[in-house]
């Protein structure tokens, strides 16, 4: 009887450890908002209605909208929210303020009630004036102020918007900018936003779940760890799989990639991954590409599905070409391309690799290189550094049984290069 009952204690816990993994899978959110969520805050949002984005899209828009402001304490007291839509015109008529709702149900209800009205133009800085001019100085004072600005397209009158995205920086308060569709001008949104990692972009309504949580820490003002983990990044890998390293060493490698990967969020709107493996050649079907995997749990066992070939070469360089010819061109242009090559020996194609290296960095892709063993005997310190272009970007470990003392070190230092290549991209942008 007693040995019943362990196991079912046994099945007990690995059924609510599972169940706690599923539902962080499916809320990758963290306690941010639960440090942040009743602490004061003046939430406004200025929202596009023109017919462009149609009104199952514009549902999708307020839903959106419902959900984040769910993650807060609503009340005069703590976290208070305006909301203001535009088109053609700005519709006062639909738009309140900050004093207008005291508690969450109210004024979730209200959000859902908001007509669409499809006009036929994109008015967007006359909504941002109004949220400044008639919304803003409602706001309890020595309070933060952050304004949200969701658009499906360009303005008509650009100058206009950017000079009253100009003013509500100049008035204190912190502006995001998210973009939807095709369509979107990243210019606008550059130069609406604070800054470039307050511009947000995703391909359809529907996907603006993705960037809920993202967007709960910028409002809340805190940072997750690692710091980009929410970021638009497209991150590849490109991974030895030659006789030298071994099995064992092979899967503690792949343990280690997924361990990395494990501390981002995956989805098609902010973090997405691609891998290649090499050794005498490339293993193309163990490769894929950034589409291939939207969510975590499917590409963690993508990854662990990866076998050590045992290539009898180290060709590194036609690891990196395919990155850079195949794989990156997949990426999204206003997305963070960041590349780490995880090697345990020197590539018998030294110039290749070198070339090849310097043709991804000239492209715009942060290059790190990780190498396992001894420097100067399985590793070339000159070729490492030459992959990634930066003694910064250049990571070693012993053996393979160490390189989990290199996950922390390696996250910090690729959101530093997440946040540089997104800082090069916005000033392109900006005018």
């Amino acid at each position: 009887m007693m040995k019943y009952i362990i196991l079912l204690a046994i099945a007990m816990v690995a059924i609510a450890s599972a169940y706690i993994r599923q539902a962080r899978e499916d809320d990758t959110s963290t306690d941010c908002p639960n440090k942040c969520k009743g602490r004061p805050l003046e939430l406004s949002f200025v929202v596009d209605g023109s017919a462009s984005i149609w009104q199952e899209n514009f549902t999708y828009a307020l839903n959106f909208i419902e959900d984040f402001v769910d993650g807060f304490d609503i009340s005069q007291s703590a976290v208070r929210v305006s909301l203001v839509t535009f088109g053609d015109v700005v519709y006062t008529q639909d738009a309140f303020g900050f004093s207008a709702f005291s508690n969450k149900e109210d004024l979730k209800q209200a959000i859902s009630k908001i007509p669409y009205r499809s006009g036929l133009k994109t008015n967007t800085s006359g909504g941002i004036w109004y949220m400044l001019h008639q919304q803003i100085p409602q706001a309890r004072p020595g309070i933060r102020r952050v304004a949200v600005v969701l658009t499906d397209g360009n303005s008509q009158e650009a100058a206009l918007t950017k000079k009253a995205a100009d003013d509500a920086r100049r008035d204190g308060l912190e502006v995001f900018a998210i973009g939807v569709g095709q369509d979107v001008s990243l210019q606008e949104l550059h130069n609406i936003a604070s800054d470039d990692r307050h511009v947000f972009v995703v391909s359809t309504y529907d996907m603006l779940r993705d960037i809920k949580d993202r967007l709960k820490y910028k409002a809340c003002a805190d940072e997750p760890e690692p710091s980009c983990k929410m970021d638009p990044v497209d991150l590849s890998f490109v991974i030895d799989s030659s006789a030298s390293i071994g099995e064992g060493n092979f899967s503690i490698g792949m343990s280690f990639v997924r361990d990395f990967v494990d501390t981002f969020q995956i989805n098609p709107s902010t973090v997405r991954v691609s891998a290649i493996t090499f050794g005498d050649k490339l293993y193309l079907d163990d490769a894929f590409g950034f589409d291939a995997y939207t969510n975590k749990k499917d590409l963690l066992d993508r990854l662990k599905s990866i076998r050590w070939q045992h290539g009898s070469q180290t060709v590194t360089g036609a690891g990196i070409h395919y990155m850079r010819t195949v794989q990156m061109p997949r990426a999204r242009p206003s997305a963070a391309h960041v590349c780490i090559v995880i090697t345990d020996g020197e590539s018998q194609e030294y110039e290749m690799t070198k070339d090849e290296a310097r043709h991804a960095q000239n492209a715009g892709i942060v290059m790190y290189a990780v190498g396992v063993g001894q420097v100067g005997k399985q590793l070339n310190e000159e070729e490492l550094l030459n992959i990634a272009g930066d003694q910064r970007r250049v990571l070693t470990a012993n053996s393979y049984a160490q390189l989990n003392l290199l996950k922390d070190k390696l996250a910090k230092k690729t959101c530093e290069g997440v946040v540089e290549a997104l800082s090069i991209k916005a000033a392109r942008f900006r005018v």
